[in-house]
């Protein structure tokens, strides 16, 4: 998870959401496949296995990571893992590392990294090791998690940690304004109306917001696409003239356009640079933004903060939210398959779960449902909301980064600069350009 600027270090490294995956084994018979929670020790005289781990995590993060490894590697000494960090150009590297063949053992893979690395078989398809002797039981993980490490129908990944998106809003400055709390059910009309009333001016100043908008985030915005549109790509990611293009996403940019242009009930990009360093939200600069769980743990512990969390809104063609997650993943061309996927096993059960899930939502429900994550009034909005999430092009078009996200990116760039953009023709040309792109990429 690599994704929104963390509010501190210890959110960042709770929120690379991650997952794994792992193929067909090779024989590893020095290490017994053993259930989670027990302690195995080698056969007499084992050779020691030694495994390769990357990640581009770094510092905080890194360490916990690193904590929950070593404690692996006491219960299991006949096991070594060396972990290599790369924080910069860490997809770059290991599509170069995949070409020589020559990749760690244990990779740490972004949500958006599970189809690209799969289809530069970069990637062991695990479903056979999850199946087998050492597998698991799938019904310890939330399905709409877990989904998230497939490819193709194949399971390429294990969830560690994840969010998907709120609304997260401020209480005492609803209380000012004399407006019920917003509830599970309502519509993006009926935030954008509240928004309006929640936004402040000073002159033409404004001095409050009703809304924060994710300006051109485009995993941000795609809530709002869902909620309006069948999405900017076909369902099987090959198409996107007349998604990209249709009448139901000019009616979701111009939502978009208008609450920077028409209304100003969220903050422009100017005005967010003059508040820099500011949490808008937190200072109460801002009355409703969007996010997933990274920022409620600083919440909590401010005293001046009162907040609550809903489910995001619906819109026409129903609700939409995305998926944030981390995880680990099996090179392809590992020697030493069975021993890596006890490790990546380990670390998404209860082994890693209880470490990652004091400052994640963890996709291993026996200590999610411990550690309350279905019933904490903080977190319910979120899994309440789990049934919306939705597939984001990355998944279903592996080549997006060249095809569709560039395109996709000057739309809300010009969206963001200008309230008088022709958006039907904006939105025309940018299809038309991703269409182009996915001929290239062939």
């Amino acid at each position: 998870m690599k994704r929104a600027v963390r509010t501190n270090l210890t959110f960042l490294l709770a929120f690379i959401i991650v997952l794994t995956g792992c193929s067909q084994s090779n024989q590893s018979p020095n290490v017994t496949p053993t259930a989670e929670g027990s302690k195995p020790s080698p056969a007499a005289g084992a050779e020691k296995i030694k495994l390769r781990m990357t990640t581009w995590s770094s510092a905080s993060s890194l360490e916990m990571q690193q904590s929950v490894l070593d404690k692996y590697m006491k219960e299991h000494p006949n096991v070594s893992i060396t972990f290599e960090s790369v924080p910069n150009q860490y997809s770059e590297k290991l599509l170069s590392q995949f070409a020589i063949g020559d990749a760690p053992d244990i990779i740490m893979v972004g949500d958006s990294q599970v189809p690209l690395f799969a289809k530069n078989g970069g990637l062991a398809d695990l479903t056979a090791l999850s199946k087998g002797a050492n597998g698991i039981n799938k019904n310890d993980f939330y399905e709409d998690v877990l989904k998230f490490g497939m490819y193709q129908d194949k399971l390429y990944a294990m969830p560690k940690d994840w969010t998907n998106m709120a609304v997260i809003y401020n209480k005492k400055l609803f209380d000012e304004a004399k407006l019920p709390y917003p509830e599970a059910g309502w519509t993006w009309e009926q935030m954008y109306e509240t928004a309006k009333k929640l936004t402040k001016r000073d002159g033409n100043k404004a001095i409050q917001w009703g809304l924060k908008l994710p300006g051109a985030d485009q995993r941000r915005v795609h809530p709002l696409v869902f909620a309006y549109s069948n999405g900017i790509v076909s369902p099987d990611g090959q198409a996107y003239e007349g998604y990209m293009n249709s009448k139901d996403m000019v009616k979701a940019m111009q939502l978009f356009n208008d609450a920077y242009h028409k209304d100003k009930i969220t903050p422009s990009s100017s005005d967010t640079d003059s508040f820099k360093g500011i949490d808008l939200f937190a200072s109460g600069k801002v009355a409703m933004e969007l996010n997933g769980r990274w920022p409620i743990e600083n919440y909590l512990i401010n005293p001046d903060l009162k907040f609550g969390t809903v489910p995001l809104p619906a819109g026409p063609k129903g609700g939409g939210n995305v998926i944030f997650y981390g995880g680990w993943g099996i090179y392809e061309k590992s020697k030493n398959k069975d021993a890596a996927w006890d490790v990546i096993k380990y670390m998404s059960s209860k082994g890693g779960a209880e470490t990652f899930g004091d400052f994640a939502f963890v996709g291993y429900k026996p200590v999610a449902e411990a550690k309350g994550q279905p019933t904490d009034p903080n977190f319910k909005a979120f899994m309440d909301d789990m049934k919306n999430i939705k597939i984001v092009p990355e998944f279903i078009d592996p080549d997006y980064p060249k095809t569709g996200q560039p395109p996709f990116k000057q739309v809300l760039e010009k969206l963001l600069l200008s309230g008088t953009v022709d958006i039907q023709k904006t939105l025309d040309e940018a299809a038309a350009e991703a269409t182009a792109n996915k001929r290239k990429n062939k």
